[in-house]
């Protein structure tokens, strides 16, 4: 396997200690190696006027029921 990130330490030696990039931030890092993406502009499926129309489809229009409320 040939993966130039990966070496192989004997258990008996300490791990060397990367040093730290200050040079660059993370943000920095992503943007130059690609890794960071700008977000989708989603856009809200139903605003509130078309969820009231949809519960007024589902309800109909119908004024012929009889509410057990109604005194008249």
């Amino acid at each position: 396997m040939q993966n130039p990130s990966l070496r192989q330490q004997a258990l008996s030696e300490l791990a060397p200690v990367i040093p730290p990039n200050t040079k660059a931030s993370i943000l920095t890092w992503l943007e130059g190696t690609g890794r960071l993406m700008d977000r989708e502009v989603v856009e809200p499926k139903n605003t509130e006027e078309e969820e009231i129309e949809e519960i007024n489809a589902l309800m109909g229009d119908s004024d012929d029921y009889i509410d057990e409320d109604d005194d008249a």
